[in-house]
């Protein structure tokens, strides 16, 4: 507090020769510059703009309200990041961005239902903030306010704002999510692509709120299955509820010599079947498709039956997926076993390229 009313008398000093309404209004503009646009009524009080409508229109015109006490200056509807910028101003000064909008600003890209909102500035998407415990503030128009007793002390400043740490706010959102799919690609995705530590994920799984964990629970178990990807996610739950429990995920396999074979999403080592999810995506490219032309040569020279499967099978005909695996695992069975196995050496699996997102 006593920083910023520094701040105004500096201002106040640097304008000293306007008229008053210039210098008011050049002082405001100055504040909001440095916060996207906004200015709360208590940094008005401050500059001595008062709260009323007409002392507001002389040193400015009308601007929009976009929370309770504070106020987007020059008016009209404010972008997404200007509302995120207003609900941390709306929070004060423990305020944290978390959940599904937090999430999106390190970069994750399964929370596509977050881009829903943005064309519709009458009805913005939720933000979820947290404060610490003993602040007293409570949810307003499209902020959701969380008061919390498990501030998190290594916070994380971007594009701007303040963010909670990326496993707090996966672990606030999943809590939040209906849809056992939408738990799945978020918490495979951090975890694939190296955002965030699978300890940190279960620690925050073991530390935060039993509440709404049931999700994140069961897709931490996929995680520890060896699952890494959202697609491998959905397809290790067809298998349970298929019955089909003797599955490595990830598995890295060699041959009767030791040498390497292919690193499969699924594979059925009673039989030696081996199930791919393999993208449109992924073959768009050269590498890619060469790649995977490669792959299954390798998987024909030793007897290996491959199903593959797309992602979007997976949604749109789970049980045909089933029926297609059966079958294949039918045929393997009645075949002499290849001499292909899982191997446990690193030298195999490091490096291995993400999974590309696609159909």
């Amino acid at each position: 507090m006593e920083g910023r009313r520094w701040f105004a008398v500096r201002l106040h000093l640097h304008y000293l020769g306007m008229p008053r309404p210039s210098r008011q209004m050049a002082l405001i503009r100055d504040v909001a510059d440095t916060q996207m646009g906004l200015i709360t009524s208590a940094q008005l009080r401050e500059l001595g703009v008062h709260s009323g409508t007409t002392s507001r229109r002389d040193v400015g015109g009308m601007w929009t309200r976009v929370l309770p006490g504070v106020h987007l200056v020059g008016g009209g509807h404010p972008s997404r990041l200007q509302r995120e910028a207003g609900a941390l101003l709306y929070a004060g000064p423990t305020g944290l961005i978390t959940g599904l909008t937090g999430v999106r600003h390190f970069g994750v890209r399964a929370v596509r239902l977050q881009e829903l909102g943005d064309d519709h500035p009458e009805r913005p998407e939720p933000i979820h903030v947290l404060v610490s415990h003993e602040r007293r503030r409570v949810s307003t128009g499209y902020v959701r306010v969380e008061r919390t007793r498990r501030y998190p002390e290594d916070v994380v400043r971007r594009d701007g704002l303040v963010l909670a740490p990326l496993a707090r706010a996966v672990g606030d959102a999943v809590r939040r999510l209906r849809r056992p799919g939408d738990i799945r690609a978020l918490v495979t995705e951090v975890v694939q692509r190296r955002l965030v530590d699978v300890a940190a994920l279960q620690d925050e799984l073991d530390r935060g709120q039993r509440r709404g964990s049931a999700l994140f629970r069961d897709a931490m178990s996929l995680v520890s299955e060896g699952v890494w990807s959202s697609p491998e996610a959905d397809l290790a739950e067809l298998f349970r509820v298929g019955g089909f429990h003797n599955v490595v995920y990830n598995a890295t396999l060699v041959d009767g010599t030791g040498r390497f074979v292919s690193i499969c999403d699924a594979w059925m080592d009673d039989v030696g079947l081996a199930v791919e999810v393999d993208s449109v995506e992924h073959h768009t490219t050269p590498d890619g498709f060469a790649r995977t032309l490669k792959r299954n040569t390798r998987y024909a020279s030793l007897g290996v039956i491959v199903v593959a499967v797309l992602p979007s099978d997976l949604g749109s005909r789970p049980s045909g997926v089933l029926a297609d695996v059966a079958r294949a695992h039918s045929a393997a069975a009645a075949r002499p076993r290849p001499d292909v196995h899982v191997s446990t050496d690193p030298r195999y699996s490091s490096g291995r390229e993400g999974w590309r997102w696609g159909a």
